[in-house]
């Protein structure tokens, strides 16, 4: 099925045209037959005068894994829900959808692809589904979708850039080093060579243990000065959290290490600082033994007020009272903003691209895909190794040309910042082709005017290849973000 519709926004620097096409394709599996039928969303600019050699296609995907692109679809697309900057969103329908003015159509043509078992793209037979639902298998997959896409728009010779969000970032990782191809990825050689990788809430595997404590507290800093609960509130976010990335390393993690051996003078200043950093009253942290996993801080942050924290987004609250244990559908942030998404987008397909499909789209399926994940240790078992920055690095190294943007959110916490630097900083990646930025956002920077449009100019450089690198020490300012 191929549908399109012919539309004009203004985004960037002035005014484009583009066709919109909603498009399926079918790749095979590891016995070369036809196993998946994928559907994408493709939107190209369509003035006479690009050149589309020299026009870049940017391949967007998100995460889970089983995770459509609806997030990035309606995040980084043409359209966007009308809602989405709001801290109390919609919740319920009807869903207005607007142009999305910071859209970087201009700067790329975009494809949105749902991966098999997602959104409205399926498996054809259920014997073939461990083809596909698992790490390497999912990659291939995508690379055979990309080089089909390529041969139907004649783009063989663009340059082509992948942009992957959550568990997004490790499939890009994955086709980035595989894409090359050789005798243990696909096993051919490959002919769609890659410019460079946009990685948005990178999910590494996090540190564990006291590390896993001392990367998160900056993300429970920053969320505590965000929610003003800080004994002594400083003026400046980004001052806050240099003081709470010193700490941490310098002080809290030693303090960790040393267990029950670190004296008790000792074991009340660190905690005395830890309120300090993040609010939370001493005797409750010496009673937790200096130590909190993130949902008990998204519980105890704002509890005198009866509010939990989302865990996706940081800036998201709702009543600690009712709530249930669904790690998705109970999350204040993800809670509040799926409906939104996944309600808004059926529509737009259906009504103004034309698509017709008789059956579900399926946002993030869980059962079918997730649970039944094969990460390399077995169905629906977690990694046992961080394979993202070494895919990242092996990729940087065979191609000096590669380059790759890291877009972290200060009040995510499920992919911290924290966890992101210490996954860097312990690689020897090429920082001169190696770009992070941070944005005053959770999980999905394109949720607030202000985020977006900073990611959107941050991508439009690192796509132009006229980004300097930036120092992970040093993170840029950013003016507070401005929600309703």
């Amino acid at each position: 099925m191929t549908q399109s519709a012919r539309r004009t926004i203004k985004a960037g620097s002035g005014e484009l045209t583009y066709q919109a096409q909603v498009e399926e394709f079918t790749v095979d599996d590891s016995n070369g037959q036809p196993a998946a039928r994928i559907v994408c969303t493709t939107y190209l600019r369509t003035e006479d005068a690009i050149e589309r050699d020299e026009r870049p296609v940017l391949f967007a995907f998100n995460g889970g894994p089983g995770s459509s692109s609806v997030w990035l679809h309606l995040g980084i697309g043409p359209r966007r829900v009308a809602d989405a900057d709001s801290l109390t969103p919609r919740s319920t329908p009807p869903y207005t959808l607007v142009d999305n003015n910071e859209t970087v159509l201009d700067a790329a043509d975009l494809v949105f692809i749902d991966p098999p078992g997602t959104g409205y793209s399926r498996v054809l037979s259920p014997d073939q589904e461990t083809d596909f639902y698992c790490t390497d298998g999912d990659a291939r997959a995508m690379i055979r979708l990309i080089s089909a896409w390529c041969r139907k728009h004649r783009r063989e010779n663009s340059p082509r850039f992948l942009l992957g969000e959550s568990y997004g970032t490790t499939r890009a990782a994955a086709m980035a080093r595989m894409l090359p191809g050789g005798p243990f990825s696909t096993g051919s050689l490959g002919t769609t060579a890659l410019s460079g990788v946009i990685l948005l809430a990178a999910a590494f595997r996090n540190p564990v243990g006291d590390e896993a404590h001392a990367a998160t507290l900056p993300t429970y800093a920053a969320t505590a000065w965000y929610h003003d609960r800080l004994p002594e509130r400083p003026g400046s976010l980004e001052t806050h959290m240099a003081w709470a990335r010193r700490f941490a390393q310098q002080d809290y993690l030693p303090a960790l290490f040393a267990g029950t051996g670190l004296p008790q003078q000792r074991r009340s200043e660190i905690a005395q600082t830890l309120h300090q950093l993040t609010g939370i009253p001493t005797e409750t942290l010496i009673r937790h033994q200096l130590r909190l996993e993130p949902p008990q801080f998204a519980r105890l942050l704002l509890a005198d007020d009866d509010r939990q924290i989302g865990g996706y987004d940081t800036r998201f609250t709702l009543p600690i009272t009712g709530a249930g244990q669904d790690p998705v559908a109970d999350d204040p942030a993800m809670g509040q903003y799926v409906g939104m998404f996944s309600g808004a987008l059926v529509p737009y397909l259906r009504d103004e691209l034309g698509a017709g499909y008789d059956t579900d789209y399926r946002p993030i399926e869980w059962a079918r895909v997730n649970l039944r994940w094969d990460h390399g240790s077995g169905p629906g078992v977690p990694p046992a190794s961080d394979t993202l920055v070494p895919d990242i690095a092996a990729a940087l190294r065979r191609d000096p040309q590669f380059r790759v943007l890291f877009c972290q959110g200060y009040y995510d916490l499920v992919t911290t910042f924290g966890a992101l630097e210490h996954a860097v900083t312990r690689m020897p990646l090429d920082e001169k082709r190696v770009q992070v930025q941070y944005y005053e956002s959770g999980h999905m920077p394109y949720l607030g005017q202000l985020s977006r449009e900073q990611m959107a100019t941050d991508i439009r450089r690192f796509l132009a290849r006229d980004a300097d690198a930036c120092d992970l020490e040093q993170p840029p300012g950013r003016p507070k973000e401005n929600l309703s």
